[in-house]
C-alpha cells in the first residue's frame, strides 16, 4: 500500500466523521466547523462550506427536486442539532433545519435517505453538563426525525 494523498483539516484537532464517496468525490465533515467536497483521486478541494459546528457523522448524497439547477444534495447533521442540505456539485446551502432545541441535543449518528425523506437520529450530550450544578439533569431524551429531502420541512418526530 502506498499513500496517494492526505488532507489536513485546517485548525482541526480530530477527525471523527466518516466520509461518503460518491461520483469521484469525498464528502466529509470536520471538527473545525467546515464541511468539504474533495476530489477522490487527488484530495484537492472542490468546495468547502462553513456550517459552524462539529460534524461527527457520515453524510449521505441523494436526489432532490424543486431546488433550481440542483439535482443532488449532500445531507449531514451537526453538533447543534442542525441538519444541512448542500448542493453536492457546488456546496451551495439548500436548506438547514434545527431538529431539536434542547441545549445538549446534537447529531452524532449518520442521517439516512429513503424515498424522498431524510431520517435523522438525535442524541444528547448531558454528560458534558454533569459538572454544572445548575443543569437540570436527565431532560434530553433523543429522537428520530423525518424531513422532506427537498425542502427540509419536518414530517414527523418521535
Amino acid at each position: 500500500m502506498k499513500l496517494k494523498w492526505a488532507f489536513g483539516y485546517p485548525f482541526g484537532a480530530s477527525a471523527n466523521a466518516q466520509p461518503a464517496v460518491v461520483a469521484g468525490r469525498v464528502f466529509v465533515g470536520s471538527d473545525n466547523g467546515y464541511f468539504y467536497s474533495l476530489d477522490a483521486k487527488t484530495g484537492c478541494v472542490y468546495w468547502s462550506f462553513e456550517n459552524g459546528s462539529i460534524v461527527r457523522n457520515a453524510p449521505v448524497v441523494a436526489p432532490i427536486t424543486g431546488q433550481g439547477e440542483s439535482r443532488h444534495a449532500v445531507f449531514f447533521g451537526d453538533g447543534h442539532a442542525y441538519v444541512w442540505a448542500l448542493d453536492a456539485q457546488t456546496g451551495r446551502q439548500l436548506w438547514k433545519n434545527r431538529v431539536d432545541d434542547h441545549v445538549v441535543a446534537r447529531i452524532t449518528g449518520s442521517v439516512k435517505y429513503y424515498d424522498g425523506r431524510v431520517y435523522v437520529p438525535v442524541s444528547g450530550s448531558e454528560e458534558f453538563n454533569s459538572g454544572n450544578k445548575d443543569y437540570p439533569c436527565c431532560t434530553s431524551r433523543g429522537a428520530v426525525v423525518a424531513l422532506d429531502a427537498s425542502t427540509g420541512k419536518q414530517i414527523w418526530k418521535t
